[in-house]
């Protein structure tokens, strides 16, 4: 009982899980569409505050991200600067985060504020106010993102595991926003982006998938479909998409691309068909879905978040460091199967 006051938090909150939250994960309650009106409440909001922060970014920018649920741009960086942040990023040696999903090996670090102090070239792109207010403005929340360097060794030799990353989902229930600056140029080789454009926009047929896939979640034991998520970020089928009138984009993309993508759109990561890296400025920015409001203060508001982001990593390294899931260590970025 003394969870309940959690479990209830969380429904007002970004909770997703239909097995850790009853109140979520009640047939019942779904059955007379509590899922399907979060998602609605979600959107309702996040498209106000959009409105409100739109003085940030041009008018065909908002344009293209509110038609598409993406706004990519080749050639972001000046080339001599982009050059710099390549070089400065493959040479950079710190605390790496590394953990297999399928025969990929992923290589992470957490960029905060007192790391990037020492990259300048990284500081320059972070303080660059054309992703600041780009990002600022298709999170809805008036806030710097979560800033990460990225790094993938496609066909590793590693013992295989499942990969989340290669269904094609949405991340949550909510629309919020991850971005990408690839260092590399990203091609079938390496695996490519691939985004449903318009799949981030509510339609009837979305929402009666929103219904279906709510009730399949609240299912328990054996009468639940094996392979399904039940974390809330649902998975769809070819067929699926079809039926709502979707196609997808692959993005084989140069270097010095910048992808800016709402993850409440259906997504996945594509196969790599070689051996071979791709490292990216990984961006990702989620907050509470129903408040409606954003940040005055958007600099110390993403100190606050990077603060608190990185307390909640060190706890759950525990868990995956225990569990073999994970391995830490301090030094370079795997870069043997890269043309940079």
């Amino acid at each position: 009982m003394w969870q309940w006051p959690k479990w209830l938090l969380e429904l007002f909150a970004w909770g997703k899980s239909f097995k850790n939250n009853p109140i979520i994960g009640s047939y019942w309650l779904n059955r007379c569409g509590l899922h399907v009106m979060r998602v609605v409440v979600a959107q309702a909001l996040f498209r106000f505050r959009l409105i409100l922060l739109a003085p940030l970014v041009p008018a065909e920018d908002r344009r293209t991200f509110l038609k598409d649920g993406y706004v990519l741009k080749e050639n972001f960086l000046p080339p001599e600067q982009f050059a710099r942040l390549a070089r400065e990023l493959e040479s950079y040696e710190g605390d790496v985060r590394e953990f297999v999903e399928g025969t990929t090996l992923t290589q992470r670090t957490f960029m905060t504020h007192d790391v990037r102090s020492g990259l300048p070239e990284f500081q320059a792109l972070v303080r660059d106010p054309r992703l600041d207010r780009l990002m600022r403005y298709c999170s809805s929340k008036n806030r710097p993102p979560l800033f990460y360097i990225e790094n993938l060794c496609n066909h590793a030799n590693v013992t295989p595991r499942p990969d989340p990353q290669r269904d094609m989902h949405a991340d949550t229930f909510h629309p919020c926003v991850k971005g990408w600056l690839y260092v590399d140029a990203v091609d079938d080789r390496n695996g490519p982006y691939i985004y449903v454009p318009g799949s981030h926009r509510l339609s009837w047929r979305r929402l009666k998938w929103e219904y279906r896939q709510s009730l399949e979640a609240c299912k328990k034991g054996s009468a639940r479909a094996p392979g399904r998520y039940w974390d809330g970020s649902f998975r769809v089928s070819a067929a699926e998409l079809a039926e709502m009138g979707f196609a997808r984009r692959k993005f084989c993309v140069p270097a010095n691309t910048l992808v800016i993508g709402n993850v409440y759109g259906f997504h996945r990561r594509g196969e790599a068909l070689e051996k071979s890296n791709r490292m990216t400025v990984w961006m990702q920015a989620r907050d509470n879905p129903f408040n409606p409001l954003f940040t005055l203060w958007p600099q110390r508001t993403g100190r606050l978040f990077e603060w608190v982001w990185g307390k909640v990593l060190v706890k759950l390294d525990r868990g995956k460091l225990a569990s073999g899931e994970q391995r830490n260590f301090h030094g370079h970025f795997s870069r043997e199967n890269t043309n940079l």
